[in-house]
């Protein structure tokens, strides 16, 4: 089903070329169920799954993304409205093959009104995933040792 366009795609090297340049800092979202979550996930990622009353809770107004990023964060994340917003679940490959009312959608959607640059992560096979991985984990944790200041999440509400 068409819709108004949201987000932009990226693909896994472009992901990890902007973890790897440390310019700019990422906010990684995993939409994917928190199972496939425990499983395998890229390291500092956030899980917010699609759940039918969240689904409409955001549809409503009821919560803003902010407070359900800081909600679903296993510890306090620093919110900045200008910082880059990668979402990714794994099977998606395009934003504009989503249907209007996919959970997917609206998170995005919600995502592109609080933060300026939200992309969608095309799906990557099960080799390209563990790679992914790897690969953000490696550059992450070496991010960590060079910290940037961001704006509290009240700077972007």
């Amino acid at each position: 089903m068409a819709h108004e366009m949201i987000g932009t795609q990226i693909v896994t090297e472009r992901l990890v070329a902007l973890l790897e340049s440390g310019t700019e800092k990422v906010l990684l979202i995993d939409s994917r169920p928190f199972v496939e979550y425990n499983t395998s996930h890229i390291l500092e990622a956030i899980n917010i799954n699609c759940s039918k009353l969240m689904k409409r809770r955001l549809q409503q107004d009821k919560v803003l993304i902010t407070e359900l990023i800081q909600h679903s964060a296993k510890h306090k994340v620093d919110i900045d409205c200008s910082q880059k917003v990668v979402v990714y679940d794994q099977s998606s490959q395009d934003v504009a093959s989503l249907s209007s009312d996919c959970f997917l959608t609206v998170l995005l959607g919600k995502l592109e009104k609080s933060f300026s640059s939200v992309h969608l992560l095309a799906g990557a096979d099960a080799a390209e995933w563990d790679w992914l991985c790897a690969e953000c984990q490696q550059h992450l944790s070496q991010a960590r040792l060079h910290p940037r200041v961001a704006l509290p999440a009240s700077a972007c509400e």
